[in-house]
């Protein structure tokens, strides 16, 4: 665990940081954005000097008129500037320091979660998985050699995880992962999307019908869900359910949308949450 010194002279790097973007950023005429990006330091001083030197106030009102047009654009950069400091500043403090009470896990786990995205609180947690070797994505089997699996009838994949045709896991990129192990073990857990908030989980021991509870100490299900990451395992239904029936024009799949059907398969999407931490009993 990083030392409470190291992570306050990340954040007031950060900080520093955005103050001088943001500064800087505002100094330039709103009228030279296009140039922003594009134009190399001599083209903006040529730019700058060609606005300067035309004093026709016809131009200088047709520049006030498409500034009003164009919005006020600083304050949209700054909002997004904020918003990554604030993403950053997350991402930082949930992988450097770890709440009182908690042990950081190493690797992060990723929990394959079912529940109502805007719940704090469900059931039926018994069917989540975890992957306990961390990202399973570069564990898995890319796309062009689904084919010489399922047709040799491999039995693992080329790191060594079993396979199973009729029940498998594709990742946003179309890439078959190893199966998560399921029934989580009852306690709390700190999990985050890597966003804006990093919350405790708590796992419930299973009741008289094996159901077990799930509830964060704050949030929904969605603010520590990772977007980017999308999962689904698929399920032959008994009709030539099979990896070679996905298509790889349905790949990637867009940060928060939905798995793509395979043709033959039932299919069940998972949230993916970063575990950090767990309570140190």
């Amino acid at each position: 665990m990083r030392s409470p010194c190291f992570v306050a002279f990340i954040l007031l790097s950060i900080i520093i940081c955005h103050s001088y973007v943001v500064s800087c950023w505002s100094t330039i005429p709103s009228k030279l954005q296009p140039w922003r990006r594009s134009a190399s330091s001599h083209h903006r001083r040529e730019i700058i000097q060609q606005y300067n030197s035309n004093g026709d106030g016809d131009n200088e009102s047709k520049v006030s008129s498409d500034e009003n047009e164009q919005g006020p654009a600083i304050p949209v950069r700054r909002l997004l500037l904020s918003y990554a400091l604030a993403a950053g500043t997350e991402y930082v403090l949930s992988q450097n320091f770890v709440r009182p009470g908690f042990k950081r896990l190493h690797p992060m786990q990723f929990f394959a979660a079912l529940g109502d995205p805007q719940s704090q609180s469900g059931v039926g947690a018994e069917k989540w998985g975890v992957w306990e070797s961390g990202d399973p994505g570069p564990r898995g089997i890319p796309f062009d050699q689904f084919d010489d699996i399922v047709s040799n009838g491999k039995k693992s994949s080329p790191v060594g995880w079993e396979i199973d045709p009729k029940s498998f896991w594709l990742e946003e990129h179309g890439i078959w992962m190893e199966a998560p192990r399921y029934n989580l073990q009852p306690g709390r857990y700190l999990v985050t999307g890597g966003r804006l908030r990093t919350s405790v989980l708590t796992i419930e021991p299973a009741d008289e019908n094996g159901v077990k509870k799930w509830s964060l100490d704050g949030g929904v299900l969605y603010d520590v869900t990772h977007l980017p990451c999308r999962s689904a395992l698929y399920v032959d239904e008994g009709n030539g359910g099979s990896p070679l029936n996905a298509r790889r024009e349905d790949f990637p799949v867009k940060p928060g949308g939905e798995m793509p059907q395979v043709q033959g398969c039932e299919k069940q999407d998972y949230a993916v949450l970063f575990v950090t931490g767990v309570e140190d009993v």
